[in-house]
């Protein structure tokens, strides 16, 4: 069989004057290339469509199941090779890597001056060349511990994990991204292995660049950069396999004390529409002009709320949105979590009875777009936007004409839809009791 010479394909957008450059390379790797002229900096990502939440599929016909956290931990331990921890070399050139797992996604970058070509080979090297020595992963394993122990510790994180135990019955993110220690402790070489071989095949990895540099020469870069460390084994046929999560929330509330010095109250709502591509890249631009509408600082809500101390500055409402699933928290510190719980209920439904005013929606919807074009401004965030396409699996450049296509109707009818009372569910940090002696 003949590999066929990659061919690079100009995506163009003329409402937003911007073009990227797409290919897919011989291995079957995807690349998406956004020039950025006139930045010194330039940086590369390389991202597996495999996450926390990918913890069953069948593949060739054959069930696995792994324990929860192995996308994190093979996030970490893909830095460890014969050679070392290849962050050492990116180190040495100047320039700085990292990587982060999400619900659905894992992904490694780095951010160079110089020296982008060999930073490219050592982060394909990096996804690539799986390298899983048993002291080594006992050594990753027993950091990672230490990381969710340390994650325990923390108020808010603690609320949030609580908040989508509450929230969901079944689907996979109940499992806290890095996962339990029990289930930490329960990953072998072998089951990296295996979650290697299975999910970071060259076609299940898209190759996102953005800096000042030709689009031919960055086809050359990443095409022999790949084809030094790609597999040439075929690409697996994968088959996900998630449990059907119920609408309703089964758990409205949960608590849990703290040594805090102030409560924490985060409220939540379940999105029970399973969505991706542009209906959800839809429902999340709808979704954010609702919350921004309702809870952000020149809100009536906000004011009135931080007026009487139940909210400090770290209060915040989102949308939190990936292929297949889609959640609402709003919260942070309060005085008084109770009465706080009932206010933001008031101002819910409300808004579901009333509505929000078209001038008021259409001011958000303006500041969101002001937002969207500000991401082709340098190369971190266009290719942090390009990220954020990639765990939604919709164009980008498909952002101005979705948003042009909301009307305040449509506002309206989600926050109707969203803020229902059954998809509703709370979480509490209190301060721990104070033991008093006799």
């Amino acid at each position: 069989m003949i590999a066929r010479t990659p061919r690079l394909v100009p995506v163009t957008s003329k409402r937003l004057s911007e073009t990227r450059f797409e290919a897919v390379l011989s291995c079957g790797m995807k690349l998406v290339f956004a020039p950025r002229p006139g930045f010194e900096k330039r940086i590369a990502y390389v991202v597996a469509d495999f996450g926390s939440i990918d913890m069953t599929w069948k593949q060739n016909g054959k069930a696995t199941k792994v324990p929860g956290g192995i996308a994190h931990f093979l996030e970490h331990q893909l830095f460890k090779k014969a050679s070392g921890d290849l962050s050492d070399q990116f180190s040495r050139r100047g320039a700085y890597c990292n990587a982060h797992t999400s619900h659905t996604q894992t992904a490694y970058y780095f951010e160079c001056v110089q020296n982008f070509e060999d930073n490219l080979q050592t982060l394909l090297e990096l996804a690539l060349t799986p390298y899983f020595d048993r002291k080594l992963v006992d050594t990753e394993r027993d950091i990672i511990i230490q990381e969710i122990n340390q994650y325990r510790d923390h108020p808010g994180w603690v609320g949030y994990a609580q908040l989508l135990e509450a929230m969901y019955v079944r689907h996979p993110l109940r499992v806290d991204i890095a996962g339990t220690e029990e289930m930490v402790r329960a990953i072998s070489p072998e089951l990296l292995g295996a979650c290697h071989a299975a999910w970071y095949h060259p076609s299940n990895l898209t190759l996102i660049i953005s800096g000042d540099m030709e689009p031919q020469a960055v086809l050359a870069a990443a095409e022999a950069a790949s084809a030094r460390f790609a597999p040439t084994t075929p690409a697996p046929k994968i088959l996900r396999l998630l449990p059907r999560e119920p609408e309703f929330v089964e758990d409205k509330r949960r608590e849990r004390r703290m040594f805090v010095a102030r409560p924490r109250l985060l409220l939540g709502f379940k999105d029970p529409v399973v969505r991706t591509g542009n209906d959800l890249a839809r429902m999340d631009l709808i979704s954010g002009v609702a919350l921004d509408a309702l809870f952000s600082r020149e809100s009536a809500a906000y004011e009135r709320l931080y007026a009487r101390g139940l909210i400090g500055n770290d209060f915040g409402a989102g949308f939190q949105a990936e292929k297949g699933f889609g959640y609402v928290v709003i919260g942070g510190e309060t005085s008084d979590p109770e009465e706080l719980l009932r206010e933001l209920i008031m101002v819910l439904d409300d808004a579901r009875a009333q509505g929000v005013s078209a001038e008021v929606i259409e001011r958000k919807r303006r500041k969101f777009l002001g937002t969207y074009l500000r991401a082709f401004n340098d190369p971190e965030t266009t290719a942090s936007a390009y990220l954020g396409a990639l765990a939604q699996q919709y164009d980008l450049f498909d952002v101005p004409d979705i948003a042009d296509r909301i009307s305040p109707q449509d506002v309206n009818t989600r926050i109707a839809e969203l803020f229902d009372p059954n998809h509703r569910a709370a979480s509490i940090i209190l301060p721990q009791a104070r033991q008093t002696t006799s």
